[in-house]
């Protein structure tokens, strides 16, 4: 995998494999690789993989960023052993598919061929429980004989339902058993049980329908007891319904447990009247076997979760993946206009969303929405959101006409408990007139010259809620020297370790001292001051800022 290479001037160089599409690269915790740089910018760099291939971009910070000794000053594509430099940190790109060979040696092997009389051959068995069903027994050393080889058959096992099958099988084989049941504890399932396995001897079919005595399970799961009873239908302790109804005489279950306390499961056997009732040494094998195959069952268990649970990380790394293409790769460039983007997370997908879109005219459409909830819901329906934008842009809808349409889209297609708020804005670079439509978003903040902060708020409700809604058409003009800030609620509402918000207002005082940056300063302090406010405090929702900014 493609990787950086950190090299810094007090630390041995860090390794850091490039598993994101995007990379950033800052002062800010909030980066992805943090830097302890005074020379640089919280949000200094970014490297983005585009296809097969890795491009670095600066992110408008304040001392740039150099590739191999040159200014960046657009996107430039990497190749491995180039080096990024960032103030004095050394960021070396490794590509492993992209070095070139050099000197290649072909190195013989000489290794000579073992001794014939030092060779080991394993000979592959057909199936070692065919040689257990061969066993007859006689005797009870012939019965514990069976236990010493069921850890050789259940090597053959794999997943955890070929491992349970395997061990019923055992089961049928070391006692007189006419069924064998196999639960396994699951806090999602009926009465805190699952059964895995429930099977008739002879027959490879599931049980549709198995009834087990609540004391029998209790006694297992509860006091960690094994229980034996040669008459189940008279013996107080176990005699029910149940056992009546079925026609049970004798009964087995022990539990399945790694350790004295830790049952996650039972081994339940019975046999009806007209056959040969269990005796206490059919319960010591079935105990001993239990004890041999839960340490078995429990690594087969432990192992489904995990496969389960890198699935589940893949699919989470792919829709991370696809949700980050959605962002604009790089900020458009437009003379004496600058534009800045900026998203954060609180999970591994969020539902904030911003873009910049070219339109006839040389316009530019500017957005930023927000979809209520967090997470892979939320993502989903973001995914719907951009969609929806972008058909309307390429069926050259009016702004007006856009925002209606994307509201009845969410309407139709959304949960009623799901609805997105959005600010939207058009720009004529000509006149720096902006004309917009805020549906339920925050308001956002212009920074005049004479440096007041002005809040815009005109539009309507929330997307996704009503579906013949009416949304009013803003319009103002962006001065030299002023900037737009628009943001989502996890900026004004984050938190810190006291539970205070971080609020408007000071968002407001930070945008008015910072009129003067540029776009990417005004981020930078922006977040600066959030990241102060918050400390160690965890994000409580999506953090996204967008800014342009009239040179």
């Amino acid at each position: 995998m493609p990787q950086l290479i950190l090299k810094t001037s007090n630390n041995p160089p860090e390794k850091i494999p490039l598993a994101r599409l995007r990379t950033t690269i800052g002062r800010s915790a909030r980066s992805d690789i943090c830097i302890p740089d005074a020379f640089a910018s919280r949000l200094h760099a970014e490297v983005r993989k585009e296809g097969d291939a890795y491009w670095l971009q600066d992110l408008g910070s304040a001392n740039g960023t150099r590739y191999n000794g040159s200014h960046v000053s657009m996107p430039i594509p990497l190749i491995s052993g180039g080096e990024i430099q960032i103030g004095e940190t050394v960021i070396v790109f490794d590509d492993e598919r992209l070095r070139e060979s050099k000197n290649s040696t072909l190195i013989a092997d000489n290794t000579e061929a073992l001794d014939p009389s030092m060779t080991i051959a394993f000979s592959r068995k057909s199936n070692p429980t065919a040689e257990i069903l061969e066993s007859q027994f006689s005797s009870r050393t012939e019965l514990l004989g069976l236990i010493s080889k069921v850890g050789i058959a259940l090597l053959s096992s794999s997943g955890l339902d070929e491992t349970l099958n395997q061990v019923a099988s055992l089961v049928f084989e070391a006692v007189p058993a006419d069924r064998c049941v196999i639960m396994l504890r699951d806090e999602t399932a009926e009465g805190g049980m699952k059964i895995s396995v429930a099977r008739i001897r002879g027959k490879e079919e599931k049980i549709e329908e198995v009834r087990i005595s609540r004391t029998v399970m209790d006694e297992v799961m509860k006091n960690g007891k094994s229980v034996l009873t040669s008459d189940a239908q008279h013996d107080p302790r176990y005699a029910s319904h149940t056992m009546s109804l079925l026609g049970i005489r004798s009964v087995l279950a022990v539990p399945l447990s790694v350790g004295p306390t830790d049952v996650f499961g039972i081994i339940y056997a019975d046999s009806p009247t007209h056959t040969a009732t269990f005796t206490e040494e059919h319960l010591n094998i079935l105990t001993t076997l239990a004890s041999v195959a839960a340490i078995r069952v429990e690594n087969a268990r432990l192992l489904e979760e995990r496969f389960e649970r890198e699935r589940m990380e893949r699919e989470l790394e792919l829709a991370t993946e696809i949700q980050q293409s959605f962002q604009p790769s790089a900020p458009p460039l437009m003379d004496n206009y600058e534009f800045q983007g900026i998203s954060f997370s609180c999970y591994e997908i969020g539902g904030d969303y911003y873009d910049f879109i070219n339109l006839p005219d040389n316009k530019m459409l500017i957005a930023l929405g927000d979809v209520s909830g967090k997470g892979t819901g939320a993502a989903l329906l973001m995914s719907s959101l951009h969609a929806a934008i972008h058909g309307q842009v390429a069926a050259k809808s009016s702004l007006a006409e856009l925002v209606t349409a994307v509201n009845q889209y969410l309407a139709a297609n959304t949960p009623s408990n799901r609805f997105v708020t959005l600010f939207i804005t058009e720009l004529d670079p000509a006149t720096g007139t902006l004309r917009y439509i805020n549906a339920g978003h925050n308001p956002p903040l212009i920074g005049r010259a004479d440096g007041t902060v002005a809040q815009l708020e005109a539009g309507g409700f929330p997307l996704g809620i009503l579906p013949m809604a009416q949304f009013e058409l803003g319009e103002t003009e962006l001065q030299l020297g002023e900037a737009l800030v628009i943001y989502s609620d996890g900026v004004s509402e984050a938190n810190n370790l006291n539970g205070d918000e971080f609020g408007l207002d000071r968002l407001i005082e930070v945008v008015r001292k910072n009129l003067r940056a540029s776009a990417a300063g005004l981020r930078d302090k922006v977040e600066s001051e959030l990241s102060a406010f918050t400390q160690t405090a965890p994000a409580n929702d999506d953090i996204t800022l967008v800014i342009l900014k009239r040179k």
